[in-house]
């Protein structure tokens, strides 16, 4: 059945961004959104703040620098340098 419906702009470009991601045309997306939606039918607006994400965190030692993104470059460089050399195994002669 054909049938025509108003999408905001914004939320039309996702859509139709990720069913190009997907490799599928949109109408099947649009489709599926639906079914899914009939299956499972939940608020359309959230009845309850999102939970937050907690993110672990590091205790700084009293007199040490803080971290930045360039002490914290320069950690994930030597661990990526200890893999390389664990990886590698003893060297043969």
């Amino acid at each position: 059945m054909r049938t025509t419906v108003e999408i905001p702009d914004e939320l039309f470009r996702q859509a139709k961004a990720r069913a190009a991601l997907d490799g599928v045309p949109l109408k099947d997306m649009i489709a599926e959104s639906l079914r899914r939606l009939l299956v499972d039918p939940r608020p359309a607006v959230p009845t309850a703040a999102p939970r937050r994400t907690q993110f672990p965190l590091i205790p700084a030692d009293p007199g040490r620098p803080p971290l930045t993104r360039d002490t914290v470059r320069a950690a994930i460089e030597r661990m990526d340098d200890e893999i390389d050399l664990h990886h590698a195994g003893p060297a043969r002669h």
